[in-house]
């Protein structure tokens, strides 16, 4: 069987069950036609992830890994650009990207272009950032409106919690980063978001 890697994304204010969602049912569809040799399951923005899609690239390149799996499009990426170079450099090492969604391969079985799927996933590319800006222009006019009607943004006065007490509701992510664990490698042993655990990271090394 050919070597396969799997790419389940979520943004850090979307619920650890969607990654999960993601990855079993990626798991179930592709496991019996692929050796599934990894899985990038992690929490982060769609425009800000390019140096995990290097590491994804990296590994499938150094590991004869011949898939790269994704439920949608924007789970690798919600930027034009990002995701051209991202097909490119795939392309260049003649590796096939599915998606799921969609059921399309970048790649023909003869390991040549398939270039109609190859234009249609550009385009699919600009509707994913479209939609994004989209949903930023909504919240963005929704808190503009609640702040003209007198609401506040932020935290309440007096919610501020301090360090000691963060790191006390946080003991296992203080554990693990104790033990020298990578913040995406505790991110799955705590299922937290890696938001949290960046700021816990930040108040240890003070």
């Amino acid at each position: 069987m050919e070597k396969a890697l799997i790419i389940s994304r979520c943004s850090t204010n979307e619920t650890k069950q969607d990654v999960t969602r993601q990855s079993e049912q990626l798991t179930s569809s592709y496991g019996h036609q692929y050796e599934i040799v990894k899985e990038f399951t992690y929490y982060k923005s769609g425009t800000k992830n390019d140096e995990v899609n290097a590491e994804i690239l990296d590994f499938a390149i150094n590991n004869g890994v011949k898939h790269i799996i994704a439920l949608e499009i924007s789970r690798i990426s919600r930027k034009i650009s990002s995701f051209a170079l991202f097909l490119e450099k795939a392309n260049e090492h003649g590796i096939n990207i599915i998606i799921d969604n969609f059921k399309l391969h970048t790649l023909l079985p003869t390991g040549e272009k398939n270039a109609m799927v190859q234009t249609m996933l550009s385009i699919a590319s600009t509707f994913a950032s479209m939609e994004l800006s989209l949903i930023q222009e909504r919240l963005n006019s929704g808190r503009a409106k609640y702040i003209r009607s007198g609401g506040k943004l932020g935290r309440k006065e007096g919610s501020l919690k301090d360090n000691t007490q963060l790191l006390k509701e946080h003991a296992d992510i203080v554990k693990f980063l104790r033990q020298g664990q990578s913040v995406r490698n505790t991110m799955k042993l705590t299922g937290k978001a890696s938001g949290t655990i960046q700021k816990v990271k930040q108040i240890m090394v003070k």
